[in-house]
């Protein structure tokens, strides 16, 4: 057993979780996006094309690679460029990680005012909040399937904040330098 195992078990293993339940969501994603465009394809081949299947297959891929990203940061499988951090002490690849965790928590504080739910909570609804504030995030339609874009954004929330914590448990583990 490492020292960081014993330091923060729960912290590991919640991390560990919820890496893989990322995987899975990304998975499902994945397995409904290339469904969506087999479809499209057999239909069109039919001569009756689904109009929304492309932007329902991009909408399906942006979702999952929000989730994939989250959790490859878990494990570090991430794409890195690791020439130069490779050869850095690990104090600087830690800083490296730290400057990852406040991007990513400035991405957070992004999405807060960009959804603003407490602005949605004290209007009601999205209408209303479009009318009051101007933020047409919760009814601005999809092109061609007529949905709230807004469903597709709302997974950024969870995996943002899940790559907060797969970063955070990396920056805490002492047997681990984050690479980022």
């Amino acid at each position: 057993m490492t020292r960081t195992s014993s330091r923060f078990p729960t912290l590991r293993r919640l991390d560990a979780r919820l890496a893989a339940a990322e995987l899975r969501i990304a998975a499902a994603l994945l397995a409904a996006m290339l469904l969506c465009m087999a479809a499209g394809a057999v239909m069109r081949s039919a001569g009756r094309p689904l109009v929304g299947a492309d932007e329902l297959a991009v909408l399906l891929m942006v979702c999952a690679a929000f989730f994939g990203a989250s959790a490859n940061l878990a494990s570090g499988d991430h794409v890195a460029v690791d020439l130069l951090a490779r050869r850095l002490p690990p104090a600087t690849r830690r800083l490296t990680g730290a400057v990852l965790l406040a991007l990513l928590a400035g991405f957070a504080a992004c999405l807060w005012v960009w959804l603003d739910p407490v602005g949605l909570w004290r209007t009601g609804s999205g209408a209303a909040l479009a009318r009051d504030s101007g933020n047409f995030t919760y009814t601005e339609p999809t092109m061609t399937l007529g949905l709230a874009k807004a469903w597709f954004w709302l997974p950024m929330v969870p995996a943002t904040l899940g790559a907060m914590l797969h970063v955070t448990v990396r920056l805490v583990s002492p047997a681990e330098a984050p690479r980022c």
